[in-house]
């Protein structure tokens, strides 16, 4: 036990990231605070549920079209630049609403404008996040740190969404959004104190270079180039595909289906799934932390694929919903792990100077497929029964998996 705090704790050791993990975890807080007043300031000021929509789907399209370009520059000017750019432009557009909202209710048009380069701005700074780790954190630390990372904003969003729901019944929403300008500001201020000297790349075997071929870990290296060789990549890339294709759909849409009438447990019903599988997050985030340096990492990583798989698709055979529960908590444990090891994984052997674009191609692979993925998911719940994406998504879980372990690199990770 000694030993497994000891691994957790060691980043909180580096003055960077102590900066890096409290500014994020206070942003965190944050944007739990707008993600519950932008809905009630739509709702209760006599517009539509079509009119929140829009404003969502003007903040999500931008979001998800700049996070290439969030990478390339993550790359080219530093991690820490951009996020500290993309913060002092979100703080000023959410005082911006601040100041809307003060002076009346605001229309449509002005969420919309407003949305719009909040959403850009939120996929420039998210490759950067990701890539921000490995320039303060030595290799032995990483792990730990992506844990402490991970499981502190599932912390946040779970203890922020109530709190900002009590700020927001109680008193107003002009509170919540000067509350989440006011976090963007802490953020920029962690950043800007952090040191301007990344730590050198960790060192990796490489191959030799020859005329035909370039090293993965030579700064020659072309992001066309390491993406058609890197086999961990493509393999991560496939499983983010076959994984992610139905998982907003069968989380947001065949869930809450099957709770609420296979299961008969209403609302409450789904929000204790959604509990739970938040809770086996942060537990599962933890305890990867502690977990140290691993032998047979790819072949860890694709057993909790497989594990992951086999619990989504036995859910709704689980015979009703404390079955459901248990299934959906330790899918929730086995995601924590899984994310942890696999983010550390990718930071580590990936080359430096492209880890932000190919973080990002990865984060457009899944936030892009977000509205396929709930749209098939409500024709098929609708048609044919929430039961059947279950197994469908876990076969190709199943199948990406059992690819990658067909691959010899993968194997002696």
């Amino acid at each position: 036990m000694r030993k497994f705090l000891l691994n957790m704790l060691a980043p909180l050791r580096v003055r960077d990231f102590r900066l890096l993990f409290s500014g994020q975890m206070i942003s965190t807080l944050g944007d739990t605070f707008y993600a519950v007043a932008l809905p009630w300031l739509i709702l209760s000021g006599g517009h539509s549920a079509q009119d929140l929509g829009l404003v969502l789907a003007c903040y999500g399209v931008p979001r998800v079209g700049t996070l290439l370009v969030g990478g390339a520059l993550s790359d080219r000017m530093g991690p820490r630049r951009v996020m500290l750019l993309s913060d002092c432009a979100r703080a000023l557009l959410t005082g911006l609403l601040v100041v809307l909202t003060l002076s009346g209710s605001p229309v449509v048009w002005q969420l919309c404008a407003i949305a719009v380069p909040l959403g850009g701005c939120a996929g420039l700074f998210l490759p950067a996040y990701y890539a921000m780790s490995p320039e303060v954190l030595p290799g032995e630390a990483l792990q730990a740190g992506n844990a402490l990372n991970s499981s502190t904003i599932q912390l946040a969003i779970f203890l922020g969404s109530g709190l900002a729901g009590i700020v927001v019944a109680r008193f107003n929403t002009t509170i919540a959004f000067a509350f989440d300008a006011l976090t963007f500001v802490v953020s920029a201020v962690t950043l800007a104190n952090m040191q301007r000297q990344p730590l050198p790349a960790a060192s990796a075997e490489t191959t030799r270079e020859t005329d035909e071929h370039v090293s993965l870990h030579s700064t020659e290296a072309t992001l066309w180039q390491v993406v058609r060789s890197w086999r961990l990549f493509q393999v991560a890339f496939l499983v983010v595909i076959f994984g992610n294709f139905l998982f907003y759909g069968m989380f947001e849409v065949a869930l809450p289906t099957l709770a609420r009438n296979q299961f008969a447990a209403g609302a409450g019903g789904y929000g204790l799934l959604l509990a739970v599988f938040g809770a086996g997050s942060l537990l599962g985030g933890l305890i990867a932390g502690g977990l140290g340096d691993l032998p047979r990492r790819g072949i860890l990583l694709l057993a909790l694929i497989i594990t992951l798989a086999f619990l989504y698709a036995f859910v709704p055979f689980a015979g009703g919903l404390p079955g459901a529960a248990l299934l959906v908590g330790c899918a929730g444990l086995t995601n924590g792990i899984l994310t942890v090891l696999a983010f550390t994984l990718l930071q580590q052997q990936a080359p430096r100077h492209l880890l932000g674009r190919l973080l990002a191609i990865l984060m457009v692979a899944t936030l892009g497929l977000y509205p396929f993925s709930v749209a098939l998911a409500g024709i098929i719940s609708t048609h044919v029964g929430p039961q059947v994406l279950f197994p469908i998504s876990g076969a190709m879980m199943l199948g990406a998996a059992l690819f990658g372990w067909s691959q010899r690199e993968i194997r002696e990770l």
